[in-house]
């Protein structure tokens, strides 16, 4: 067999073997466990964040509207003050109300279980018409809530009444901070979207 010949062979040997490692790898994956059925309930727009309510429901914000669903799949809409506000994040907060950041609207909103929403609009814009863009909030250790400012690149505390009472800026610049929760370690930890790092704001 001459060399042309011999590398065809050998072409078409290396294609069946990759074939069957293939075939293998596909035989080899895990068959996954069924554990309950999914089932999708449709609220009027743009569902984003959710959290689990202090009354046994589910709080949810959405484009323009804070939403409630019961376990049963039953939705309630609450309609924001302000139009357009993009509530963006919600968490239960240490009064046992929900507090929601309204990413368009440059506010953070309060809602009672009852339904009774009250707006507080943060103390600068970031000098953008825009404003600083609110997103991911929670409740803090502190017994405050606590959330990020996407453009105005800080963690921002806020008390249950509505006092803003401190905003800690990131070191690294134009980071843009965006998701935050609370470390087993009992301190508030972020991510930096544009900075491609995670945050600490120790509590001590």
């Amino acid at each position: 067999m001459n060399r042309s010949g011999w590398r065809s062979h050998l072409t078409a040997l290396l294609t069946a073997l990759i074939a069957c490692v293939g075939l293998l790898s596909l035989s080899s994956l895990p068959t996954w466990a069924v554990v309950g059925t999914l089932t999708e309930f449709s609220p009027a727009s743009l569902p984003r964040g959710i959290t689990a309510g202090p009354d046994g429901n589910l709080w949810f914000a959405e484009s323009n509207n804070i939403g409630r669903i019961t376990p049963n799949g039953s939705i309630t809409e609450f309609p924001t003050p302000t139009k357009s506000s993009g509530p963006w994040s919600i968490t239960t907060g240490p009064d046992s109300n929900l507090w929601f950041t309204e990413e368009a609207g440059n506010q953070i909103g309060r809602i009672t279980p009852a339904g009774s929403i009250t707006e507080f609009p943060l103390p600068t814009n970031c000098g953008l018409s825009g404003g600083c863009e609110p997103w991911s909030i929670t409740s803090g250790p502190d017994g405050n809530l606590w959330f990020t400012l996407f453009i105005g690149n800080s963690i921002v505390r806020l008390t249950p009444s509505g006092s803003f009472t401190g905003a800690f800026h990131t070191p690294t610049k134009t980071s843009r901070p965006y998701g935050i929760t609370v470390g087993p370690d009992g301190n508030l930890w972020f991510t930096e979207y544009i900075g491609n790092k995670i945050g600490r704001l120790s509590m001590q």
